[in-house]
Protein backbone atom coordinates (compact mmCIF):
# COMPACT_ATOMS: atom_id res chain seq x y z
CA UNK A 1 0.00 0.00 0.00
CA UNK A 2 1.31 3.46 -0.87
CA UNK A 3 2.18 5.85 1.92
CA UNK A 4 -0.30 8.61 2.64
CA UNK A 5 0.28 11.66 0.55
CA UNK A 6 2.62 9.86 -1.84
CA UNK A 7 2.29 11.07 -5.40
CA UNK A 8 2.28 8.37 -8.01
CA UNK A 9 4.26 9.22 -11.12
CA UNK A 10 2.41 8.90 -14.40
CA UNK A 11 3.48 6.13 -16.74
CA UNK A 12 6.54 7.06 -18.76
CA UNK A 13 6.07 7.70 -22.44
CA UNK A 14 7.39 4.92 -24.68
CA UNK A 15 10.86 5.56 -26.05
CA UNK A 16 10.98 6.39 -29.77
CA UNK A 17 12.25 3.82 -32.23
CA UNK A 18 15.92 4.56 -32.93
CA UNK A 19 16.81 5.70 -36.39
CA UNK A 20 19.17 2.77 -36.73
CA UNK A 21 16.18 0.42 -36.84
CA UNK A 22 14.07 2.36 -39.36
CA UNK A 23 16.72 4.04 -41.55
CA UNK A 24 18.10 1.05 -43.55
CA UNK A 25 14.64 -0.27 -44.38
CA UNK A 26 13.48 3.19 -45.49
CA UNK A 27 16.60 3.66 -47.65
CA UNK A 28 16.03 0.29 -49.33
CA UNK A 29 12.49 1.28 -50.21
CA UNK A 30 13.48 4.68 -51.60
CA UNK A 31 16.37 3.27 -53.66
CA UNK A 32 14.09 0.60 -55.10
CA UNK A 33 11.60 3.29 -56.11
CA UNK A 34 14.41 5.41 -57.55
CA UNK A 35 15.63 2.46 -59.68
CA UNK A 36 12.12 1.88 -60.98
CA UNK A 37 11.87 5.56 -61.94
CA UNK A 38 15.22 5.38 -63.77
CA UNK A 39 14.32 2.29 -65.78
CA UNK A 40 10.87 3.73 -66.51
CA UNK A 41 12.49 6.90 -67.89
CA UNK A 42 14.91 4.68 -69.86
CA UNK A 43 11.98 2.69 -71.21
CA UNK A 44 10.14 5.83 -72.25
CA UNK A 45 13.26 7.32 -73.88
CA UNK A 46 14.02 4.10 -75.79
CA UNK A 47 10.49 3.83 -77.07
CA UNK A 48 10.48 7.49 -78.17
CA UNK A 49 13.86 7.11 -79.96
CA UNK A 50 12.78 3.96 -81.82
CA UNK A 51 9.50 5.55 -82.85
CA UNK A 52 11.32 8.60 -84.22
CA UNK A 53 14.00 6.58 -86.03
CA UNK A 54 11.62 3.85 -87.18
CA UNK A 55 14.03 1.15 -86.03
CA UNK A 56 11.50 -1.25 -84.57
CA UNK A 57 8.25 -1.42 -82.69
CA UNK A 58 7.57 -2.74 -79.25
CA UNK A 59 6.56 -6.40 -79.55
CA UNK A 60 8.24 -7.00 -82.91
CA UNK A 61 10.95 -9.70 -83.26
CA UNK A 62 13.78 -7.16 -83.66
CA UNK A 63 12.90 -4.92 -80.69
CA UNK A 64 15.75 -3.27 -78.85
CA UNK A 65 17.59 -5.41 -76.26
CA UNK A 66 17.08 -2.51 -73.88
CA UNK A 67 13.56 -3.75 -73.36
CA UNK A 68 14.97 -7.01 -72.08
CA UNK A 69 17.24 -5.16 -69.64
CA UNK A 70 14.34 -3.03 -68.44
CA UNK A 71 12.09 -6.05 -67.99
CA UNK A 72 14.78 -7.91 -66.04
CA UNK A 73 15.28 -4.82 -63.85
CA UNK A 74 11.55 -4.60 -63.14
CA UNK A 75 11.40 -8.27 -62.15
CA UNK A 76 14.54 -8.01 -59.99
CA UNK A 77 13.20 -4.90 -58.25
CA UNK A 78 9.92 -6.69 -57.61
CA UNK A 79 11.81 -9.58 -56.06
CA UNK A 80 13.77 -7.21 -53.82
CA UNK A 81 10.52 -5.51 -52.76
CA UNK A 82 9.07 -8.90 -51.80
CA UNK A 83 12.26 -9.68 -49.84
CA UNK A 84 11.90 -6.38 -47.96
CA UNK A 85 8.26 -7.18 -47.27
CA UNK A 86 9.25 -10.56 -45.85
CA UNK A 87 11.91 -8.90 -43.68
CA UNK A 88 14.80 -10.80 -45.20
CA UNK A 89 18.18 -9.87 -43.76
CA UNK A 90 18.84 -6.31 -44.90
CA UNK A 91 22.57 -6.78 -45.49
CA UNK A 92 21.89 -9.53 -48.03
CA UNK A 93 19.24 -7.43 -49.75
CA UNK A 94 21.70 -4.50 -49.82
CA UNK A 95 24.39 -6.57 -51.60
CA UNK A 96 21.77 -7.70 -54.13
CA UNK A 97 20.70 -4.06 -54.66
CA UNK A 98 24.30 -2.98 -55.30
CA UNK A 99 24.89 -5.90 -57.73
CA UNK A 100 21.63 -5.11 -59.55
CA UNK A 101 22.53 -1.41 -59.91
CA UNK A 102 26.00 -2.23 -61.27
CA UNK A 103 24.54 -4.88 -63.59
CA UNK A 104 21.95 -2.41 -64.89
CA UNK A 105 24.64 0.21 -65.53
CA UNK A 106 26.89 -2.34 -67.32
CA UNK A 107 24.02 -3.57 -69.53
CA UNK A 108 22.99 -0.04 -70.51
CA UNK A 109 26.61 0.98 -71.24
CA UNK A 110 27.18 -2.18 -73.34
CA UNK A 111 24.04 -1.53 -75.40
CA UNK A 112 24.74 2.18 -75.96
CA UNK A 113 28.34 2.25 -77.21
CA UNK A 114 30.69 0.75 -74.60
CA UNK A 115 33.41 3.35 -73.85
CA UNK A 116 31.57 5.98 -75.92
CA UNK A 117 28.28 5.51 -74.02
CA UNK A 118 26.78 8.55 -72.36
CA UNK A 119 25.36 6.34 -69.57
CA UNK A 120 28.70 5.71 -67.81
CA UNK A 121 27.36 7.95 -64.99
CA UNK A 122 25.05 5.06 -64.01
CA UNK A 123 28.12 3.44 -62.38
CA UNK A 124 28.47 6.58 -60.26
CA UNK A 125 24.82 6.30 -59.22
CA UNK A 126 25.40 2.65 -58.32
CA UNK A 127 28.35 3.63 -56.09
CA UNK A 128 26.28 6.31 -54.36
CA UNK A 129 23.46 3.79 -53.81
CA UNK A 130 25.95 1.36 -52.30
CA UNK A 131 27.26 4.00 -49.88
CA UNK A 132 23.71 4.79 -48.78
CA UNK A 133 22.93 1.13 -48.14
CA UNK A 134 26.19 -0.18 -46.64
CA UNK A 135 28.09 3.07 -46.04
CA UNK A 136 31.87 2.82 -46.74
CA UNK A 137 31.75 -0.92 -47.38
CA UNK A 138 28.94 -0.48 -49.86
CA UNK A 139 30.80 2.29 -51.71
CA UNK A 140 33.96 0.16 -52.02
CA UNK A 141 31.95 -2.92 -53.06
CA UNK A 142 30.06 -0.96 -55.73
CA UNK A 143 33.32 0.62 -57.03
CA UNK A 144 35.00 -2.79 -57.26
CA UNK A 145 32.05 -4.31 -59.13
CA UNK A 146 31.86 -1.27 -61.42
CA UNK A 147 35.56 -1.56 -62.36
CA UNK A 148 35.22 -5.31 -62.92
CA UNK A 149 32.31 -4.61 -65.27
CA UNK A 150 33.51 -1.42 -66.98
CA UNK A 151 37.10 -2.47 -67.87
CA UNK A 152 36.03 -5.56 -69.88
CA UNK A 153 33.39 -3.46 -71.62
CA UNK A 154 36.02 -0.95 -72.77
CA UNK A 155 38.37 -3.71 -73.92
CA UNK A 156 35.57 -5.55 -75.73
CA UNK A 157 34.32 -2.37 -77.35
CA UNK A 158 37.71 -1.53 -78.98
CA UNK A 159 39.94 -4.66 -78.96
CA UNK A 160 42.46 -3.19 -81.45
CA UNK A 161 43.12 0.23 -79.84
CA UNK A 162 41.37 0.51 -76.46
CA UNK A 163 40.93 4.13 -75.27
CA UNK A 164 43.29 3.89 -72.30
CA UNK A 165 42.96 7.57 -71.50
CA UNK A 166 39.18 7.31 -71.26
CA UNK A 167 39.50 4.12 -69.23
CA UNK A 168 41.95 5.79 -66.83
CA UNK A 169 39.74 8.89 -66.40
CA UNK A 170 36.56 6.89 -65.83
CA UNK A 171 38.24 4.45 -63.42
CA UNK A 172 39.74 7.35 -61.47
CA UNK A 173 36.34 9.05 -61.34
CA UNK A 174 34.71 5.88 -60.04
CA UNK A 175 37.36 5.45 -57.34
CA UNK A 176 37.14 9.11 -56.32
CA UNK A 177 33.37 8.85 -56.16
CA UNK A 178 33.66 5.75 -53.97
CA UNK A 179 36.08 7.49 -51.59
CA UNK A 180 33.97 10.63 -51.31
CA UNK A 181 30.67 8.75 -51.01
CA UNK A 182 32.18 6.39 -48.43
CA UNK A 183 33.43 9.29 -46.32
CA UNK A 184 30.14 11.18 -46.49
CA UNK A 185 28.10 8.04 -45.77
CA UNK A 186 30.22 7.30 -42.70
CA UNK A 187 29.67 10.84 -41.49
CA UNK A 188 25.97 10.40 -42.14
CA UNK A 189 25.94 7.12 -40.21
CA UNK A 190 27.73 8.62 -37.21
CA UNK A 191 25.51 11.67 -37.25
CA UNK A 192 22.46 9.41 -37.37
CA UNK A 193 23.73 7.39 -34.41
CA UNK A 194 24.40 10.53 -32.40
CA UNK A 195 20.99 11.88 -33.33
CA UNK A 196 19.36 8.61 -32.24
CA UNK A 197 21.19 8.83 -28.90
CA UNK A 198 20.06 12.42 -28.46
CA UNK A 199 16.49 11.42 -29.26
CA UNK A 200 16.60 8.71 -26.59
CA UNK A 201 18.07 11.21 -24.10
CA UNK A 202 15.46 13.79 -25.04
CA UNK A 203 12.68 11.22 -24.64
CA UNK A 204 14.01 10.31 -21.19
CA UNK A 205 14.28 13.97 -20.15
CA UNK A 206 10.81 14.67 -21.53
CA UNK A 207 9.36 11.70 -19.63
CA UNK A 208 11.08 12.84 -16.43
CA UNK A 209 9.86 16.41 -16.91
CA UNK A 210 6.34 15.14 -17.58
CA UNK A 211 6.43 12.95 -14.46
CA UNK A 212 7.65 15.83 -12.28
CA UNK A 213 5.16 18.36 -13.63
CA UNK A 214 2.23 15.96 -13.44
CA UNK A 215 3.11 14.75 -9.93
CA UNK A 216 3.33 18.08 -8.14
CA UNK A 217 0.39 18.87 -5.88
CA UNK A 218 0.17 22.46 -7.15
CA UNK A 219 -1.59 23.41 -10.34
CA UNK A 220 0.55 24.63 -13.23
CA UNK A 221 -0.91 26.72 -16.05
CA UNK A 222 1.20 28.09 -18.91
CA UNK A 223 0.09 30.76 -21.37
CA UNK A 224 1.49 32.09 -24.61
CA UNK A 225 2.02 35.77 -25.42
CA UNK A 226 -1.71 36.16 -26.18
CA UNK A 227 -2.73 34.56 -22.85
CA UNK A 228 -3.91 31.39 -24.57
CA UNK A 229 -3.51 28.16 -22.64
CA UNK A 230 -0.59 25.97 -23.70
CA UNK A 231 -0.45 23.54 -20.77
CA UNK A 232 -2.40 22.54 -17.63
CA UNK A 233 -1.12 19.74 -15.41
CA UNK A 234 -3.17 17.05 -13.70
CA UNK A 235 -3.40 18.89 -10.36
CA UNK A 236 -4.56 21.99 -12.23
CA UNK A 237 -7.28 19.95 -13.94
CA UNK A 238 -8.52 18.65 -10.59
CA UNK A 239 -8.56 22.09 -8.97
CA UNK A 240 -10.18 24.00 -11.85
CA UNK A 241 -12.45 21.18 -13.02
CA UNK A 242 -11.29 21.72 -16.61
CA UNK A 243 -9.52 19.33 -18.95
CA UNK A 244 -6.39 20.32 -20.86
CA UNK A 245 -7.98 19.19 -24.12
CA UNK A 246 -10.89 21.57 -23.55
CA UNK A 247 -8.84 24.71 -22.78
CA UNK A 248 -5.60 24.37 -24.78
CA UNK A 249 -5.28 27.06 -27.42
CA UNK A 250 -8.08 29.12 -25.88
CA UNK A 251 -7.96 32.31 -23.77
CA UNK A 252 -7.57 31.76 -20.02
CA UNK A 253 -10.29 34.28 -19.17
CA UNK A 254 -11.77 31.75 -16.71
CA UNK A 255 -8.74 32.10 -14.40
CA UNK A 256 -8.99 35.10 -12.03
CA UNK A 257 -6.63 38.05 -11.67
CA UNK A 258 -4.40 37.56 -14.70
CA UNK A 259 -4.35 41.24 -15.52
CA UNK A 260 -0.97 41.87 -13.89
CA UNK A 261 2.27 40.75 -15.46
CA UNK A 262 3.82 39.34 -12.28
CA UNK A 263 1.88 38.93 -9.04
CA UNK A 264 1.26 36.85 -5.95
CA UNK A 265 -2.27 36.88 -4.62
CA UNK A 266 -5.14 34.94 -3.09
CA UNK A 267 -8.63 35.11 -4.57
CA UNK A 268 -12.02 33.43 -4.43
CA UNK A 269 -12.54 31.04 -7.33
CA UNK A 270 -15.43 28.93 -8.58
CA UNK A 271 -14.36 25.91 -10.60
CA UNK A 272 -16.18 24.37 -13.54
CA UNK A 273 -18.15 22.08 -11.19
CA UNK A 274 -19.54 25.03 -9.22
CA UNK A 275 -17.37 24.45 -6.14
CA UNK A 276 -16.20 27.61 -4.41
CA UNK A 277 -12.50 27.56 -3.56
CA UNK A 278 -9.84 29.83 -2.17
CA UNK A 279 -6.89 29.96 -4.56
CA UNK A 280 -3.39 31.17 -3.83
CA UNK A 281 -1.39 31.76 -6.99
CA UNK A 282 1.82 33.23 -8.37
CA UNK A 283 2.19 34.58 -11.92
CA UNK A 284 5.62 34.96 -13.48
CA UNK A 285 6.83 35.56 -17.07
CA UNK A 286 8.32 32.91 -19.34
CA UNK A 287 11.33 34.13 -21.29
CA UNK A 288 13.25 32.73 -24.25
CA UNK A 289 17.05 32.46 -24.36
CA UNK A 290 17.31 35.95 -25.78
CA UNK A 291 15.36 37.37 -22.84
CA UNK A 292 12.16 38.23 -24.72
CA UNK A 293 8.91 37.31 -22.97
CA UNK A 294 7.12 34.45 -24.73
CA UNK A 295 4.31 33.87 -22.26
CA UNK A 296 3.43 33.45 -18.62
CA UNK A 297 3.18 30.63 -16.10
CA UNK A 298 0.80 30.40 -13.15
CA UNK A 299 1.42 28.17 -10.13
CA UNK A 300 -1.68 27.87 -7.94
CA UNK A 301 -2.97 25.88 -4.98
CA UNK A 302 -6.33 25.23 -3.39
CA UNK A 303 -6.08 26.91 0.03
CA UNK A 304 -9.70 26.24 1.02
CA UNK A 305 -8.90 23.48 3.51
CA UNK A 306 -5.95 25.43 4.92
CA UNK A 307 -8.05 28.54 5.49
CA UNK A 308 -10.84 26.46 7.03
CA UNK A 309 -8.30 24.85 9.34
CA UNK A 310 -6.97 28.27 10.33
CA UNK A 311 -10.50 29.40 11.10
CA UNK A 312 -11.08 26.31 13.24
CA UNK A 313 -7.83 26.91 15.13
CA UNK A 314 -8.71 30.56 15.70
CA UNK A 315 -12.20 29.58 16.83
CA UNK A 316 -10.74 26.99 19.21
CA UNK A 317 -8.37 29.59 20.64
CA UNK A 318 -11.22 32.05 21.13
CA UNK A 319 -13.37 29.39 22.74
CA UNK A 320 -10.54 28.34 25.05
CA UNK A 321 -10.13 31.93 26.23
CA UNK A 322 -13.88 32.26 26.54
CA UNK A 323 -14.11 29.07 28.56
CA UNK A 324 -11.50 30.20 31.08
CA UNK A 325 -13.36 33.47 31.67
CA UNK A 326 -16.82 31.93 31.59
CA UNK A 327 -16.18 29.25 34.20
CA UNK A 328 -15.71 31.80 36.97
CA UNK A 329 -18.24 34.29 35.61
CA UNK A 330 -21.04 31.72 35.44
CA UNK A 331 -20.57 30.75 39.08
CA UNK A 332 -20.56 34.41 40.08
CA UNK A 333 -23.84 34.90 38.22
CA UNK A 334 -25.51 31.86 39.74
CA UNK A 335 -24.95 32.85 43.33
CA UNK A 336 -26.69 36.27 43.21
CA UNK A 337 -29.29 34.81 40.83
CA UNK A 338 -30.20 32.17 43.40
CA UNK A 339 -30.47 34.81 46.10
CA UNK A 340 -32.65 37.02 43.93
CA UNK A 341 -34.92 34.13 43.00
CA UNK A 342 -35.38 33.11 46.65
CA UNK A 343 -36.12 36.65 47.71
CA UNK A 344 -38.69 37.15 44.96
CA UNK A 345 -40.43 33.88 45.90
CA UNK A 346 -40.71 35.06 49.51
CA UNK A 347 -42.10 38.41 48.41
CA UNK A 348 -44.55 36.70 46.07
CA UNK A 349 -45.96 34.68 48.96
CA UNK A 350 -46.70 37.80 50.95
CA UNK A 351 -47.96 39.89 48.03
CA UNK A 352 -51.65 40.74 48.29
CA UNK A 353 -52.25 42.36 44.91
CA UNK A 354 -52.66 40.32 41.72
CA UNK A 355 -50.59 42.64 39.56
CA UNK A 356 -47.68 42.36 42.00
CA UNK A 357 -47.79 38.55 41.87
CA UNK A 358 -47.92 38.69 38.03
CA UNK A 359 -44.83 40.86 37.92
CA UNK A 360 -43.03 38.56 40.31
CA UNK A 361 -43.96 35.56 38.11
CA UNK A 362 -42.31 37.29 35.16
CA UNK A 363 -39.18 37.85 37.24
CA UNK A 364 -39.10 34.19 38.33
CA UNK A 365 -39.68 32.95 34.78
CA UNK A 366 -36.90 35.09 33.34
CA UNK A 367 -34.60 34.14 36.21
CA UNK A 368 -35.23 30.47 35.39
CA UNK A 369 -34.43 31.10 31.74
CA UNK A 370 -31.27 32.90 32.74
CA UNK A 371 -30.27 29.97 34.98
CA UNK A 372 -30.88 27.58 32.10
CA UNK A 373 -28.73 29.73 29.83
CA UNK A 374 -25.92 29.77 32.40
CA UNK A 375 -26.15 25.97 32.70
CA UNK A 376 -25.89 25.53 28.96
CA UNK A 377 -23.00 27.95 28.82
CA UNK A 378 -21.18 26.04 31.56
CA UNK A 379 -21.84 22.83 29.70
CA UNK A 380 -20.36 24.33 26.51
CA UNK A 381 -17.34 25.98 28.12
CA UNK A 382 -16.37 22.89 30.15
CA UNK A 383 -17.19 20.00 27.81
CA UNK A 384 -16.73 16.41 28.88
CA UNK A 385 -14.36 14.30 26.81
CA UNK A 386 -16.31 11.90 24.59
CA UNK A 387 -16.62 8.37 26.00
CA UNK A 388 -16.27 6.52 22.76
CA UNK A 389 -17.52 3.03 22.17
CA UNK A 390 -18.50 0.90 19.24
CA UNK A 391 -22.09 1.82 18.47
CA UNK A 392 -24.64 1.74 15.69
CA UNK A 393 -25.18 5.40 14.81
CA UNK A 394 -28.34 4.47 12.94
CA UNK A 395 -29.86 3.03 16.12
CA UNK A 396 -28.83 6.10 18.12
CA UNK A 397 -30.52 8.33 15.51
CA UNK A 398 -33.72 6.23 15.53
CA UNK A 399 -34.00 6.36 19.33
CA UNK A 400 -33.44 10.13 19.33
CA UNK A 401 -36.14 10.62 16.69
CA UNK A 402 -38.65 8.61 18.73
CA UNK A 403 -38.09 10.90 21.70
CA UNK A 404 -38.11 14.07 19.59
CA UNK A 405 -41.39 13.11 17.93
CA UNK A 406 -43.15 13.54 21.33
CA UNK A 407 -41.48 16.84 22.13
CA UNK A 408 -43.59 20.00 21.83
CA UNK A 409 -41.00 21.45 19.43
CA UNK A 410 -41.96 18.73 16.92
CA UNK A 411 -45.70 19.32 17.11
CA UNK A 412 -45.93 20.67 13.56
CA UNK A 413 -42.88 18.96 12.07
CA UNK A 414 -42.97 16.00 9.69
CA UNK A 415 -39.91 13.76 10.08
CA UNK A 416 -38.69 11.75 7.07
CA UNK A 417 -35.91 9.41 8.22
CA UNK A 418 -33.64 7.44 5.87
CA UNK A 419 -31.55 5.43 8.28
CA UNK A 420 -29.14 2.58 7.59
CA UNK A 421 -27.15 0.46 9.98
CA UNK A 422 -24.02 2.54 10.57
CA UNK A 423 -21.36 1.11 12.89
CA UNK A 424 -19.03 3.77 14.18
CA UNK A 425 -16.78 4.76 17.10
CA UNK A 426 -18.49 7.53 19.08
CA UNK A 427 -20.04 8.71 22.32
CA UNK A 428 -23.74 7.77 21.94
CA UNK A 429 -24.92 10.37 24.50
CA UNK A 430 -23.07 13.19 22.74
CA UNK A 431 -24.41 11.99 19.39
CA UNK A 432 -27.94 12.21 20.79
CA UNK A 433 -27.23 15.74 22.01
CA UNK A 434 -25.78 16.67 18.61
CA UNK A 435 -28.80 15.37 16.70
CA UNK A 436 -31.22 16.95 19.16
CA UNK A 437 -29.64 20.38 18.69
CA UNK A 438 -29.81 20.01 14.89
CA UNK A 439 -33.47 18.96 15.04
CA UNK A 440 -34.38 21.85 17.36
CA UNK A 441 -32.52 24.29 15.12
CA UNK A 442 -34.24 23.03 11.94
CA UNK A 443 -37.72 22.96 13.49
CA UNK A 444 -37.41 26.47 14.93
CA UNK A 445 -35.95 27.89 11.71
CA UNK A 446 -38.57 26.21 9.52
CA UNK A 447 -41.53 27.25 11.63
CA UNK A 448 -40.31 30.83 12.08
CA UNK A 449 -40.64 31.64 8.37
CA UNK A 450 -38.29 33.71 6.33
CA UNK A 451 -37.74 37.42 7.01
CA UNK A 452 -40.71 39.48 6.03
CA UNK A 453 -43.12 36.54 6.07
CA UNK A 454 -45.87 36.10 8.67
CA UNK A 455 -45.17 33.64 11.46
CA UNK A 456 -47.05 30.34 11.51
CA UNK A 457 -50.39 30.61 13.25
CA UNK A 458 -50.94 34.23 12.28
CA UNK A 459 -53.98 35.06 10.14
CA UNK A 460 -51.80 35.74 7.09
CA UNK A 461 -49.68 32.60 7.48
CA UNK A 462 -50.11 29.83 4.93
CA UNK A 463 -52.18 26.89 6.04
CA UNK A 464 -50.30 23.75 7.04
CA UNK A 465 -50.40 20.59 4.95
CA UNK A 466 -53.09 17.93 5.21
CA UNK A 467 -51.12 16.16 7.94
CA UNK A 468 -50.88 19.42 9.96
CA UNK A 469 -47.12 19.76 9.45
CA UNK A 470 -45.68 23.22 8.91
CA UNK A 471 -42.30 21.91 7.78
CA UNK A 472 -40.46 18.75 6.81
CA UNK A 473 -37.14 17.58 8.21
CA UNK A 474 -35.28 14.81 6.39
CA UNK A 475 -32.76 12.82 8.44
CA UNK A 476 -30.27 10.56 6.65
CA UNK A 477 -27.75 8.28 8.28
CA UNK A 478 -25.50 5.95 6.27
CA UNK A 479 -22.01 4.42 6.38
CA UNK A 480 -19.23 5.76 4.17
CA UNK A 481 -16.92 3.81 1.92
CA UNK A 482 -13.89 4.38 4.19
CA UNK A 483 -15.69 3.03 7.26
CA UNK A 484 -16.81 6.38 8.63
CA UNK A 485 -20.36 7.66 9.03
CA UNK A 486 -22.44 10.45 7.50
CA UNK A 487 -25.40 12.12 9.20
CA UNK A 488 -27.56 14.71 7.42
CA UNK A 489 -30.37 16.91 8.72
CA UNK A 490 -32.17 18.87 6.01
CA UNK A 491 -35.19 21.14 6.32
CA UNK A 492 -37.39 23.01 3.87
CA UNK A 493 -37.38 26.27 5.80
CA UNK A 494 -36.39 29.77 4.69
CA UNK A 495 -32.69 28.90 4.56
CA UNK A 496 -29.68 30.83 5.84
CA UNK A 497 -28.53 34.16 4.49
CA UNK A 498 -25.12 33.97 2.72
CA UNK A 499 -23.65 36.56 5.11
CA UNK A 500 -24.77 34.51 8.13
CA UNK A 501 -23.58 31.11 6.89
CA UNK A 502 -19.89 31.50 7.93
CA UNK A 503 -20.93 32.50 11.49
CA UNK A 504 -23.62 29.98 12.42
CA UNK A 505 -21.25 27.80 14.49
CA UNK A 506 -19.91 30.81 16.45
CA UNK A 507 -21.07 30.90 20.10
CA UNK A 508 -23.90 33.32 20.85
CA UNK A 509 -24.56 34.02 17.17
CA UNK A 510 -28.27 33.64 16.50
CA UNK A 511 -30.95 35.07 14.23
CA UNK A 512 -33.81 33.91 16.49
CA UNK A 513 -35.55 36.39 18.75
CA UNK A 514 -35.10 34.20 21.87
CA UNK A 515 -32.20 31.98 20.80
CA UNK A 516 -29.08 31.49 22.89
CA UNK A 517 -26.68 30.91 19.98
CA UNK A 518 -25.17 27.84 21.66
CA UNK A 519 -26.99 24.99 19.92
CA UNK A 520 -24.94 24.86 16.73
CA UNK A 521 -21.78 25.83 18.62
CA UNK A 522 -22.32 22.74 20.77
CA UNK A 523 -22.72 20.66 17.61
CA UNK A 524 -19.39 21.99 16.34
CA UNK A 525 -17.72 21.20 19.68
CA UNK A 526 -18.99 17.60 19.72
CA UNK A 527 -17.93 17.00 16.13
CA UNK A 528 -14.46 18.44 16.79
CA UNK A 529 -14.09 16.23 19.87
CA UNK A 530 -14.81 13.19 17.69
CA UNK A 531 -12.31 14.27 15.02
CA UNK A 532 -15.06 14.75 12.45
CA UNK A 533 -16.33 17.54 10.23
CA UNK A 534 -19.61 19.44 10.06
CA UNK A 535 -20.71 21.60 7.15
CA UNK A 536 -23.80 23.67 6.48
CA UNK A 537 -25.12 24.41 2.99
CA UNK A 538 -28.09 26.62 2.28
CA UNK A 539 -29.71 29.00 -0.13
CA UNK A 540 -32.30 31.61 0.88
CA UNK A 541 -35.80 30.22 0.44
CA UNK A 542 -34.57 26.66 -0.26
CA UNK A 543 -33.93 25.31 3.25
CA UNK A 544 -30.69 24.29 4.92
CA UNK A 545 -28.71 21.07 5.17
CA UNK A 546 -26.29 20.14 7.95
CA UNK A 547 -23.92 17.28 7.19
CA UNK A 548 -21.76 15.58 9.81
CA UNK A 549 -18.91 13.24 8.86
CA UNK A 550 -17.42 10.99 11.52
CA UNK A 551 -14.06 9.23 11.01
CA UNK A 552 -13.77 5.43 10.73
CA UNK A 553 -13.67 3.35 13.94
CA UNK A 554 -10.25 3.25 15.58
CA UNK A 555 -8.32 0.02 14.91
CA UNK A 556 -7.98 -2.44 17.83
CA UNK A 557 -5.15 -1.53 20.17
CA UNK A 558 -4.91 2.06 18.97
CA UNK A 559 -5.79 3.43 22.39
CA UNK A 560 -8.62 5.60 21.08
CA UNK A 561 -11.47 6.28 23.43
Amino acid sequence: MEAAGELAAPPAAPAPVPRGDEGPFRRHVWLTLFRLVVVTVLLGGTAAWEWREGVSRVGEPHASPLYTVILVTYLASLGLAVALRLRVRLSAVAVAQVALDVGLAAAVVALTGFADSVFVFLFVIAIVDGSLLLFRRGALLAALLALLAYVPLVLLGAPARPPLQTLFVHAGALLATAALAGYLSEQLRRTGERLAEREVDLAAITALHEAIVQSVASGLLTLDARDRVTFLNRAGEQITGRRLEAVVGRPADWFPALGGRASRDEVAFQNAEGERLRLGFTVFPLRARGGEEIGRAVIFQDLSHLRAMEERVQRSERLADLGRVAAGLAHELRNPLASMTGSVELLRGSAAREDERRLMDIVLREAGRLDQLVSRFLEYSRPDAPRRARADLGRVVSETLEVFAHDPAAARVRLEPEIEETPTWCDPDQMRQLLWNLLINSSQASQSGSPGQPAPGSPAAPAPGRDGAACTIRIRCAPMADGGARLEVEDDGPGIAPDDLPQIFTPFFTTKARGSGLGLATVQRIVDAHGGTVMATSAPGRGARFTVWLPPPAPPGSGAG
